[in-house]
C-alpha cells in the first residue's frame, strides 16, 4: 500500500518553491507532490523540484477541491492564510500553515475554533523550534549545569536591508514582527516555560521601503520569574550573538559566526558556601573573597538538523497518529503576543516611498 501523504501546494513564491517543496522533496517515500496554484501563471512553468505530473491550478479553491490532495501546504500572502486554511480543513484535508498562522489573534482564535472541528489536521509551521542551537541549547540547559535560567537574549538580524517587496508592507500584514517574530517569540515560550504575564514592547519601521516594521524590541517577563530579551532587526549591520542563556551557575551563548555554542558555569562539585555579607571594608580586588570557585569551559558543536525535519512530525501525526510538538494553543499564543507587542509600542505604519 501507498503511504506517501499527496501534497498541494498554494503559492510558489520563496516559501512555497524554495521551502515547502524542496523540504518534502527530501523524503519521496513520505511525501508526493501532486499539485500546485499560484494566481501568476508564469510560477507554475518551468519549475526546478516540482514534478511534471503535478497539476497546476491559478486559484487556491481548485487545488483544496483536488481530490488528489491529501494535504494543502500553505504559502501564501498572509492576509490568504487563514481563509485558506479553514477551507481546506472544512473539505476534510490536512493543513500545514505557514507563519504567521493568522495576521492577528482574533483571528488566530477563530482558526483554532475551525482547527477544533477538525481534530489532528492542522499543522503550525513554527519549523525554527527544530534548529540544531535551539535544540541544542535546550537538551544542555535540561541537565541544570547553568542552574536555574534567569534571563534569555534571542537576538536574530536579517542585516541591514531596504527590503521593498510585498512582506514590507502592512497592507499584506508584512513587517519583521510577522516574518521573523512567530519564529523568535515560539522559541523563547519554550525556553521561558511559564505563561507570559508582563511585556514591554518597541516595534518601528526605520529603514524599510515599505510601511511595515523593521526594527523590534520585546521584553516577557514569565510567571516563573525568567526574562526573555529578544531583537528583531532588518537595520542591524553588525549582527552578533543569536542566543545568550543565563542561568545561577552559569552562561551559555550560540554566535553564528563561531558555530558552537560555548558555556561558562561553575562545576558541578563546588558547592556554594553558607556565607554573609561583610560591613567593613573589603579587599582592593573586586569579588568574594571568602570563596574561589571553579569554573568550566565547554565548546559544544551543533548537530545539524535540517529545515526539512518538521516534515517527518507532520507525517508521523497524519500516518501514525502520533502527537505533533507543536500544539495549536502554542501558536495562537505567539500570534497574542505579535498583536500585544503592536498595541504596547503604538506603532503605526510609516508612510512607503513613492
Amino acid at each position: 500500500m501507498n503511504q506517501t501523504i499527496k501534497v498541494g501546494i498554494l503559492g510558489m513564491g520563496r516559501a512555497g518553491l524554495g521551502m515547502h517543496a524542496r523540504e518534502i522533496a527530501e523524503y519521496p517515500d513520505r511525501f508526493e507532490l501532486v499539485a500546485i496554484a499560484d494566481h501568476d501563471p508564469s510560477r507554475l512553468e518551468n519549475l526546478s523540484g516540482v514534478p511534471d505530473q503535478a497539476k497546476r491550478y491559478t486559484s487556491c479553491e481548485e487545488l483544496i477541491d483536488d481530490p488528489a490532495v491529501e494535504l494543502v501546504s500553505i504559502a501564501l500572502r498572509h492576509p490568504d492564510h487563514v481563509p485558506c486554511a479553514i477551507r481546506a480543513l472544512e473539505a476534510g484535508k490536512y493543513v500545514n500553515i505557514d507563519k504567521p498562522i493568522a495576521v492577528n489573534y482574533e483571528e488566530a482564535l477563530k482558526l483554532e475554533a475551525c482547527a477544533r472541528r477538525h481534530p489532528g489536521k492542522l499543522f503550525a509551521r513554527q519549523n525554527r523550534r527544530f534548529e540544531g542551537p535551539f535544540q541544542k541549547a535546550r537538551q544542555l540547559i535540561s541537565t541544570g549545569v547553568l542552574g536555574n535560567i534567569t534571563l534569555i537574549k534571542l537576538h536574530r538580524a536579517c542585516g541591514y536591508c531596504r527590503r521593498n517587496d510585498w512582506m514590507t508592507m502592512t497592507e499584506f500584514a508584512g513587517g519583521l514582527l510577522t516574518n521573523w517574530g512567530p519564529h523568535v517569540i515560539d522559541q523563547a515560550l519554550q525556553l521561558i516555560g511559564s505563561p507570559v504575564v508582563d511585556m514591554w514592547a518597541d516595534v518601528r519601521s526605520v529603514i524599510s521601503i515599505g510601511d511595515g516594521d523593521d526594527q523590534i524590541k520585546l521584553l516577557l517577563r514569565g510567571k516563573n520569574g525568567i526574562v526573555a530579551d529578544l531583537e528583531i532587526s532588518g537595520t542591524n549591520a553588525k549582527p552578533g550573538r543569536e542566543m545568550e542563556i543565563w542561568g545561577e551557575r552559569g552562561t551559555l551563548v550560540y554566535d553564528p559566526k563561531v558555530g558552537a555554542i560555548e558555556m561558562r558555569f561553575v562545576d558541578p562539585e563546588c558547592k556554594f558556601k553558607p556565607l554573609k555579607p561583610h560591613r567593613e571594608n573589603p579587599p582592593m580586588e573586586y569579588g568574594n573573597f571568602d570563596e574561589k570557585l571553579t569554573f568550566i569551559e565547554q565548546r559544544v558543536e551543533i548537530p545539524f538538523i535540517p529545515m526539512s525535519e518538521i516534515w517527518k512530525y507532520i507525517y508521523e501525526s497524519v500516518r501514525n497518529g502520533k502527537p505533533f510538538p507543536i500544539r495549536l494553543e502554542e501558536a495562537v499564543e505567539v500570534v497574542r503576543l505579535c498583536d500585544e507587542a503592536f498595541r504596547l509600542s503604538g506603532f503605526k505604519p510609516r508612510a512607503s516611498e513613492a
